[in-house]
């Protein structure tokens, strides 16, 4: 009779440890579920705001006339300031005016197919083949402006993209591309377009802030 009684109670605490990993499956499952239905919502408003964006990247993607205004705030784990930026792009050619930036003063850096050349307000000039390069070992500035020039307009820029958000407009409102962050704070109407007024691009301790004040756009069809 012991032993029965042994024998049914071992039953019993066996069958509650599998009624119990059962229970336990069945919540996970429906978290997972859950989970899955939360996130789905997400991806099909993505899905269905990215045909607005790409008509975006054909307004803007191929505009090669541009001018912008605004504050510039670059800091690093050991360095950091702020100053005017004056950016003007015509045909393929660059030209940025910076005054004031990191205590520095002013300089003006320009940059086309043949190359970049920067020149400080005490007549010394400095050229290389590259601007990202050249503002590396001039200024210190670890800044990616190639693809700036490219985030400043909402686009991202050639290459990988490894997340992307886009706000009920089509717009970028998050980036992550190339190791850098971006985040997209304001728009604000130009002409028939929306352009960037705040972003901030960000790579480990590095941060780049532009605050735009004034846009201009040429050779761009209203949307």
């Amino acid at each position: 009779m012991r032993c029965c009684w042994k024998h049914w109670n071992g039953c019993t605490l066996s069958s509650e440890r599998r009624s119990a990993s059962v229970a336990l499956l069945v919540v996970l499952t429906a978290g997972l579920l859950s989970a899955c239905g939360a996130m789905q919502p997400q991806d099909e408003e993505q899905a269905a705001r990215q045909p607005l964006y790409d008509q975006r990247m054909a307004r803007l993607g191929p505009l090669d006339s541009w001018a912008l205004e605004g504050r510039l705030a670059v800091s690093d784990a050991r360095d950091g300031g702020t100053g005017f930026l004056s950016w003007r792009q015509q045909q393929g050619d660059s030209r940025m005016d910076f005054h004031g930036a990191l205590g520095r003063g002013a300089w003006r850096l320009l940059a086309g197919d043949g190359g970049a050349e920067l020149e400080f307000a005490d007549g010394r000039l400095f050229r290389a083949d590259s601007v990202d390069a050249l503002v590396r070992s001039q200024v210190g500035w670890n800044v990616p402006v190639e693809m700036l020039s490219w985030w400043v307009r909402g686009l991202a820029a050639p290459g990988e993209v490894r997340r992307k958000v886009l706000d009920e407009q089509g717009r970028l409102s998050e980036l992550s591309q190339h190791g850098w962050s971006i985040e997209y704070g304001r728009y604000g109407r130009v002409g028939g377009e929306t352009m960037p007024l705040k972003m901030t691009a960000r790579q480990e301790d590095r941060a780049v802030k532009l605050a735009i004040k004034k846009w201009e756009l040429r050779g761009i069809d209203e949307p």
